[in-house]
C-alpha cells in the first residue's frame, strides 16, 4: 500500500521536470533565433554603408566642350552706343516779331538756300517804312528850302560888303548880314543831316520789312518744324527769338557715340568703324573715326549709375542723302587694334578665379601650375588669376595665362600655352565653377557650349 503510495506520489514530479525542461529549450532556441535575426540586420546594414561608400567614392566627369588653340587675326573692337546727327544743323528763328501768315514747307521738305521758309505779317513795319519814306521826301524839301534862304543870304551879304566899301552900310550892317548867311549856312547843314537820318532810318525799316521773309540759309532738309500757321512769334533783335524750325544738311551725317573712360584712350583718329542703326537691322553702315573729345560727359551724377564718357564722332558713308535721319539710335564698333596670325582661345575659355582644393582652402594648385608663367605675368594679389583648363588625357588641368587684345568670339593668348594644346570651352557652368585641377572630364563637342538642360 505504501509502495503504491509511493509511486504514485512520485510520478507527478517527473512529468513537472520535462515541462519545465520543455520551455527552458524553447527559450533558448527563440534567442538563438533572435540573434541570428539581429546577426543579419547587422550584416545587411554594414553591407549597405558599404555599398553607398563605394557608389559615393564613384567620381562623376564633367561633361565639356573643347577646340583646339591655333593662330588667327583679331581686331579688337572698342562698342559704344549713340545718335546719328547731320555735320550741320541750322536752328531758325525769325529777326522781327509778328504773325506767322505764310508757311509753305512741311517737315521733311527739302529746300534750297534763300527759298522762303516763312513769312511775318509786315502791317506794323510796313507802317514804319512809309513813315520812313515821308520822312525822307519832307527832309529833301527842307534841305530845298534852307538851301534857297542860304542863297538870298549869301547874295545879301555880297550887297552889303559892296556897300560897306563904299561907306554907305555900316558895321552893324554888314555883321548882322554875315550872321544871316551863317545861320542860313547852318540850316541848310542840319536840313543836310535830317536828309541822310531819314535815310538812314528808311533803311533799317526796309531791313526790318525785308527780315519778315525768313530765308533758307543753306541747301537741306527740315528735319524739325515747331511752329505753326497763325501763330505769333518773337523776333532775335531784342530776345532770344522763337525757334520756328532746324534746317540740316543730310549729305553729311556723323554717328555720335558715348565711349566709356577706360576705352576711349585706345579710339584713334581714323579708325575704322563699323555702325549698325536700328532703323537698318540688315544693314552695316561704314564709318571712320573724325573727332574725339578731350572733355569727359558725367551722367547720373551722384548715383549708382554713374558713368564717365567721352563722345566720339564718326563720318558716315554708302548712305543716300536724306536716309538717314537726325535721332537714329545706332550702335558702333570701332576697330582699333589688329593683330594678325597670333594664338588664340575662345574667349569662353577664359576664367579668372582662384582654384581652391577640395580638401583645404589653400591655393597650392594656382602656386604650382603659375610658377611658369609667373614671371611674364606677375598678378595683383588682390586679383585672381586668369585661367583656362586643357584636356590632360581623361582630366582637365589649370593652366594660367596671360592674355592680349580679344574680339567677340576670341582672345589673344601671350603667354602660359604653348599652341596646340585643345582647351575645355564649354559649358559656361562647368568653365566658371564645375572644374577643378584634375578633374575628371567626359569631352562631347555634338552639345553647344552653354549650359544644357538636362534630358
Amino acid at each position: 500500500m505504501d509502495s503504491v503510495t509511493s509511486a504514485t506520489a512520485k510520478s507527478p514530479v517527473t512529468t513537472n521536470g520535462a515541462t519545465t525542461k520543455t520551455v527552458v529549450d524553447k527559450i533558448k532556441k527563440k534567442k538563438k533565433r533572435n540573434r541570428i535575426v539581429w546577426i543579419s540586420l547587422a550584416a545587411l546594414l554594414v553591407l549597405i554603408i558599404v555599398l553607398v561608400v563605394i557608389k559615393s567614392g564613384k567620381e562623376k566627369p564633367v561633361t565639356v566642350q573643347t577646340e583646339k588653340v591655333s593662330t588667327r587675326t583679331i581686331t579688337e573692337v572698342v562698342q559704344a552706343t549713340g545718335k546719328i546727327q547731320p555735320e550741320t544743323s541750322a536752328k531758325i528763328s525769325p529777326e522781327v516779331p509778328g504773325e506767322i501768315i505764310k508757311l509753305p514747307f512741311k517737315e521733311g521738305a527739302n529746300v534750297k538756300k534763300g527759298d522762303v521758309l516763312a513769312e511775318i505779317k509786315p502791317t506794323l513795319i510796313q507802317a514804319q517804312y512809309d513813315a520812313g519814306v515821308s520822312q525822307v521826301q519832307s527832309a529833301k524839301a527842307a534841305v530845298e528850302q534852307t538851301k534857297s534862304q542860304k542863297l538870298t543870304a549869301d547874295l545879301g551879304l555880297k550887297r552889303t560888303k559892296q556897300l560897306h566899301e563904299k561907306a554907305l552900310a555900316s558895321d552893324a550892317d554888314l555883321e548882322t548880314a554875315q550872321q544871316q548867311f551863317d545861320v542860313a549856312v547852318a540850316n541848310y547843314n542840319a536840313a543836310t543831316f535830317n536828309v541822310q537820318y531819314a535815310q538812314n532810318n528808311l533803311a533799317q525799316a526796309a531791313e526790318s520789312l525785308r527780315r519778315t521773309s525768313v530765308l533758307a540759309p543753306m541747301d537741306g532738309y527740315i528735319t524739325q518744324l515747331i511752329s505753326q500757321l497763325g501763330e505769333k512769334v518773337v523776333g532775335t533783335s531784342a530776345f532770344a527769338g522763337t525757334e520756328m524750325m532746324t534746317v540740316s544738311d543730310l549729305s553729311v551725317m556723323n554717328a555720335m557715340v558715348d565711349v566709356d573712360e577706360n576705352d576711349v584712350v585706345n579710339v584713334k583718329l581714323g579708325d575704322t568703324t563699323r555702325v549698325s542703326i536700328d532703323a537698318f537691322p540688315d544693314r552695316t553702315f561704314i564709318g571712320n573715326v573724325i573727332e574725339v573729345a578731350n572733355s569727359a560727359e558725367l551722367k547720373g551724377t551722384g548715383t549708382q549709375d554713374q558713368s564717365t564718357n567721352f563722345q566720339v564722332k564718326i563720318r558716315l558713308s554708302g548712305f543716300q542723302t536724306g536716309e538717314l535721319r537726325p535721332g537714329m539710335s545706332c550702335t558702333a564698333k570701332i576697330e582699333t587694334i589688329t593683330k594678325p596670325n597670333i594664338m588664340t582661345i575662345p574667349i569662353m575659355a577664359v576664367t579668372r578665379r582662384t582654384m581652391e582644393s577640395k580638401k583645404t582652402s589653400t591655393t597650392t594648385e594656382v602656386s604650382e601650375i603659375g610658377k611658369k608663367s609667373a614671371a611674364a605675368d606677375k598678378e595683383d594679389e588682390d586679383r585672381s588669376p586668369t585661367i583656362v583648363f586643357i584636356v590632360d588625357g581623361t582630366r582637365a588641368k589649370a593652366v594660367q595665362v596671360k592674355t592680349g587684345i580679344s574680339d567677340n568670339s576670341y582672345v589673344e593668348i601671350t603667354s602660359g600655352l604653348k599652341g596646340g594644346e585643345e582647351v575645355v570651352k564649354g559649358n559656361y557652368s562647368a568653365v566658371s565653377k564645375d572644374l577643378d585641377d584634375k578633374k575628371l572630364i567626359k569631352i562631347d563637342n555634338n552639345l553647344g557650349t552653354g549650359d544644357e538642360k538636362k534630358k
